[in-house]
This record gives structure tokens, C-alpha cells and sequence, in this order.
């Protein structure tokens, strides 16, 4: 009897905190405190990146492709498939 008095008392607690927490974060003023952090984070980082310098790009041409030894460049071929086959 103790025991089932126990489960249904702390299923009642699960239910509750449950439903407590899903008012609390469906409410109309925690929506509105969210909408507003996100606005003045907004504002906070378009307010940072209006500061920032642009940089002139000096990375052109720098990486050239030497095509002509391409045949040097080959992957070995790997056996290891064939150790394991049965012969």
C-alpha cells in the first residue's frame, strides 16, 4: 500500500514540475524577455561588425599547379584486400 502511495505521489511531482516548467517558458513574459536579448544582441554585434576594417585580399596566384608531373604523383596501389583472400 506504502509503495503504491509512494509511485503515484511522485508521478503527481513529474506531472507537475512538467506542466509548471512548460507554462513557465510558453508565457508571454518570458517571449518577450527572449525577443528582447535578441535585439539588443543584435544590435550589440551590428554595432561590432561596423567597426571592423575590410582587408585588401593579397591571396591571388599564389598556389600554382605544376600539371606537367602528374605522373609522379600517383597513388600507390594498396593490396591489402588481397592478404585476406583465401588462396
Amino acid at each position: 500500500m506504502f509503495k503504491k502511495i509512494k509511485t503515484t505521489t511522485h508521478f503527481i511531482f513529474i506531472i507537475l514540475f512538467i506542466s509548471y516548467v512548460i507554462v513557465t517558458y510558453f508565457s508571454n513574459e518570458t517571449q518577450i524577455k527572449i525577443n528582447q536579448n535578441r535585439v539588443v544582441y543584435s544590435k550589440e554585434f551590428n554595432n561590432n561588425i561596423s567597426g571592423l576594417p575590410f582587408l585588401k585580399t593579397d591571396t591571388d596566384n599564389i598556389i600554382k599547379y605544376n600539371i606537367n608531373n602528374s605522373d609522379e604523383n600517383k597513388i600507390k596501389k594498396r593490396y591489402f584486400w588481397n592478404l585476406l583472400k583465401d588462396e
